[in-house]
């Protein structure tokens, strides 16, 4: 067990009252090539909070998901390189998973080692303020002044398509969680699937459609400005969409090392919410940050630090 978390060195301490707050996030971490994985050395080099990973933080083949150490040979395989772990070396981070590094492509709440992959993972992510024994899955928050984190589990209850991705407890947590920190100026809330993209393709929240509607009414009822962090897609982009008068929006960083696919000319025509010229077809990762409790900076990074997206967002209210 020590062998396994040494590999993730706990960061220090953590300005909580900085005007301008600012971190990374990514998805979809495919181990390739030396070459591929160069982006994690651009991304140590940040002045950042933390890095948040968002998804497919490795890919488990088959072998891997059988039980509790085959999932942590895959960990220990995937982040021992030097580059990644520059990254793990430079700041605290912070995870969710998606169906890679949960168990099968796809797979939802009826994968067997469901609780053995939550396990694990909340082993290997030590900042990340889990509490599997409690929840049975990865869901967290987390305060860093006036920002609120939140990371929510889009497989441990999953059902079919049309069903539900997150489930009723975990919506009602997210409500409470949404309540009792409702001084926050902003929460980031990130979740491996899509949510505002209008497509209903792959495994995008739109396929979820009556959770959905619930998901986002919820948020919309939030007395702070609320941005989903999301991945999954190989591609990038920036969603907004207003429900009940609030602007909600997205932020889809993916894929840091994987293979890239632009989204199709139908889902870009089915897609209203999407944010003119923000597709990023090629690896990247996001920067964000918070300033003055109302601005939104928000840019999608390719591996050698050069800003294929730059936009800004008045989001305080």
């Amino acid at each position: 067990m020590k062998k396994f978390a040494a590999l993730l060195l706990l960061a220090g301490s953590i300005s909580l009252k900085a005007q301008t707050f600012t971190f990374c996030a990514g998805s979809c971490a495919d181990l390739r090539t030396d070459e591929s994985e160069s982006i994690f050395l651009t991304i140590a080099k940040e002045e950042k909070q933390f890095f948040l990973w968002l998804g497919d933080n490795l890919y488990f083949k088959k072998p891997d998901w059988q039980n509790e150490s085959t999932m942590r040979d895959a960990y220990m395989k995937r982040f021992q390189g030097d580059a990644v772990q520059m990254l793990l070396h430079s700041s605290r981070q912070l995870a969710i998973y998606d169906d890679h590094d949960y168990g099968p492509n796809d797979s939802d709440s009826s994968f067997v080692g469901k609780r053995e992959s939550a396990q694990v993972f909340s082993e290997f992510w030590l900042e990340t303020p889990t509490q599997v024994d409690r929840y049975h899955d990865i869901r967290w928050s987390e305060r860093y002044g006036d920002v609120l984190m939140v990371g929510l589990d889009d497989r441990a209850h999953r059902g079919p398509v049309g069903t539900v991705i997150l489930g009723k407890e975990q919506l009602a947590w997210l409500a409470a969680q949404l309540d009792a920190n409702k001084d926050a100026s902003i929460v980031f809330i990130a979740v491996g699937s899509q949510v505002l993209n209008e497509a209903e393709v792959f495994e995008n929240y739109s396929r979820f459609p009556a959770e959905r509607d619930e998901l986002l009414a919820l948020c919309a009822r939030a007395e702070m400005p609320v941005v989903f962090l999301t991945g999954d897609r190989h591609h990038g982009e920036i969603n907004q969409k207003r429900v009940n008068g609030t602007l909600l929006t997205e932020i889809t960083a993916s894929p840091l090392t994987s293979t890239t696919h632009s989204p199709s000319a139908e889902e870009l025509k089915a897609n209203k919410a999407l944010v003119k010229n923000t597709v990023v077809n090629e690896a990247h990762y996001a920067r964000i940050t918070w300033m003055d409790g109302k601005r939104l900076s928000v840019q999608l990074v390719d591996a050698n630090g050069k800003d294929l997206v730059s936009k800004e967002f008045k989001l305080g209210r």
